[in-house]
């Protein structure tokens, strides 16, 4: 393999002077010792006008190095990959042209995949859908895919290697691959990796350093990257680390002549699901173990530096599979240094983080020091009534959609829809006895009618089984509306987590015809086509469109949260901007952050697609400060 030729590429001079190479203890930048100070941003999580603010808070910070993912499906707009956009907040070469202006190196991960907490750890909906291709290890069909993605991104990035005056000073193979595969026991886990590196090499050329992250113990990067100096075995851990039993020598017992050392992912924060309590890390456990590091000449990547969001539907998902599924939050904070909007944040032993990790590294390294941006404008705008109640419910809006097919029961990606709702209807599901309705294999959350009535609304995360059972109305009208949640992003079980149901069953007979499938993604398009929100207010359930309107005053335009305590479940759409998923039963976070983009001077409209509560007086609030119960 091509890869195989390049053992010696840590050395190579470059034509330009600058270089970024390895030694036996060290990463050399133009020959020099360099210590990277890095911090984890992923630019898919914030909108492209705030790139610029964040990075400055980075490097304000004391931090000289940004590392962050490229999600696959972040960048394909529609589901059979035929179209790519890099526009806008899109735009992977703007945000490191951005990396270049502030003279901070840059750690790219492009997968492909990614994990992140982000959908399907970045992979494009659509490989759900092929049953010949298999994720993550040397299948042929997957291998196309991949190739055929790396053709699109990879040539997007060699203008911005360090050698081409670029900011890109080292590239990540896959991603935790030991969590997932072993390499020492399925020679396909181990040609996959080589084969990965072979894309690399064929598209960068051999003189960029390629890594590998792990967990930081000598297992995972066993299981997870490969002996020798072909690629640099790296590792990951959090607060509180003994980093000579664990992650230093899996690292020495992993590389040969060249071994920095390196913590690719030091956990700030946390991560938070759905239903849990918000998590939060202490901060003086989290600098003493950065502290460590600088004394033992180890180098460190904080993740998260700055969390940011996970806006419209991709949030991702944790667990194993079947019924243990942990949905994320639509806040990916992280109890980081920078918070979700940009501002400071404690840990919960009160103490200032970004304060605490500034102090420490400037204690520590004498660089010309930036000073701080001036603290982000957040705006109370106040309440704001939701005057424009859909007349129509939810139900019946989906059933204005065409009809994808008819038959038996598929999920989205076998229809190629990637994310949003899926409606299985049953003109009748003809005279029964009891007419019990059995459901199985759910793929999140199903809303079950019976001629139009409510009669079963079922989570799957919160059942032992995917599997349940209802009672429907002889010769019913059947229908079952299907919410996708994020597909899981780590773990055994994300190569089967499609979205939708399994199959049906009346009083134990299998329906295995006459099923019609309808679709909606909730696109900006998608709700400029309701045409439903009438000036009249419903007098139904739950599950409608609802509607109103505020002023935004020249000037006045700032980052705000919008407080969705009073709702259930559903989503927020500002200006056509799909905000996230709100839960207000399962919490912890009760609000949604607004960027300042996302408004406008003028009249400004947001749109509530609330699923579960119906609300006589329905209003959302405009707050300075997340509300977290």
């Amino acid at each position: 393999m091509l890869a195989r030729f390049f053992a010696l590429f840590y050395v190579v001079a470059l034509c330009d002077g600058k270089n970024f190479t390895l030694s036996a203890s060290n990463f050399l930048l133009n020959g020099e010792p360099h210590f990277l100070r890095s911090g984890s941003l992923h630019y898919s999580r914030v909108p492209a006008s705030l790139w610029a603010d964040r990075l400055d808070r980075m490097k304000a910070l004391d931090l000289n190095t940004v590392q962050t993912y490229i999600p696959w499906n972040w960048h394909e707009s529609n589901f059979e990959g035929t179209e790519t956009d890099f526009a806008g907040n899109r735009d992977i070469e703007h945000f490191m042209d951005l990396v270049a202006e502030r003279d901070m190196l840059l750690l790219m991960r492009p997968g492909p995949y990614i994990c992140g907490e982000w959908d399907f750890g970045g992979f494009p909906a659509r490989l759900l859908a092929n049953p010949d291709l298999t994720i993550r290890t040397d299948n042929a069909a997957y291998m196309a895919e991949v190739g055929a993605w790396f053709e699109v991104l990879l040539p997007k990035l060699k203008p911005y290697l360090i050698e081409n005056g670029g900011p890109i000073a080292m590239v990540q193979i896959e991603n935790e691959f030991g969590s997932y595969g072993d390499v020492t026991t399925n020679p396909k886990d181990e040609a996959y990796l080589l084969a990965l590196i072979d894309l690399v090499r064929k598209h960068l050329g051999g003189s960029v350093v390629l890594y590998t992250t792990d967990g930081g113990n000598i297992g995972s990067m066993t299981r997870g990257s490969l002996k020798g100096d072909i690629v640099l075995t790296l590792g990951d851990f959090g607060p509180g680390t003994d980093l000579m039993s664990s992650s230093i020598a899996g690292q020495t017992a992993m590389n040969s002549e060249y071994n920095p050392l390196m913590c690719t992912e030091y956990y700030t924060g946390w991560l938070t699901h759905f239903g849990e309590d918000i998590a939060t890390t202490e901060t003086a456990s989290m600098i003493a173990t950065m502290q460590d590091m600088i004394d033992a000449n180890m180098s460190f990547n904080l993740y998260m530096a700055h969390g940011g969001t996970n806006f419209g539907f991709w949030a991702g998902a944790n667990g194993q599979g079947g019924s243990n599924y942990q949905p994320d939050i639509t806040s990916y904070d992280y109890n980081s240094p920078i918070s979700e909007h940009g501002a400071h944040n404690f840990g919960s032993d009160g103490v200032d983080k970004f304060e605490a990790v500034q102090t420490l590294l400037r204690k520590n390294f004498d660089d010309a020091t930036v000073e701080e941006p001036i603290a982000p404008r957040v705006e109370a705008y106040g309440e704001v009534p939701l005057t424009n109640s859909s007349s129509l419910s939810f139900l019946e809006y989906m059933k204005k959609f065409d009809i994808v097919t008819t038959g038996d029961f598929h999920s989205q990606e076998q229809l190629g829809q990637r994310f949003g709702f899926l409606l299985y209807s049953i003109e009748s599901i003809g005279e029964c006895g009891e007419c019990i309705v059995e459901v199985s294999d759910l793929r999140d959350r199903a809303f079950l009618f019976s001629n139009g009535n409510l009669i079963a609304d079922i989570f799957r995360a919160d059942e032992t089984e995917l599997n349940f059972t209802a009672i429907a109305e002889p010769g019913a009208t059947l229908d079952i509306l299907v919410e996708s949640f994020g597909r899981l992003n780590f773990g055994g079980g994300m190569g089967t987590d499609w979205k939708g149901i399994g199959n049906l069953k009346v009083d134990s007979i299998q329906v295995s015809s006459g099923v019609d499938h309808r679709f909606v993604e909730m696109t900006a398009e998608d709700l400029v086509a309701i045409e439903t929100i009438a000036q009249n207010n419903s007098s139904g359930g739950g599950q409608r469109f609802l509607s109103g309107t505020f002023e935004i005053q020249e000037g006045n335009i700032a980052n705000t949260f919008i407080d969705m305590s009073e709702f259930g479940q559903g989503f927020v759409f500002l200006n056509g901007f799909n905000l996230g998923k709100y839960w207000s039963a399962k919490g912890p976070v009760l609000t949604l952050y607004v960027p300042d983009e996302v408004l406008k001077t003028g009249t400004n409209e947001v749109t509530v697609l609330e699923l579960e509560n119906y609300l006589s007086n329905p209003k959302i609030s405009f707050v300075q400060t997340p509300n977290v119960k």
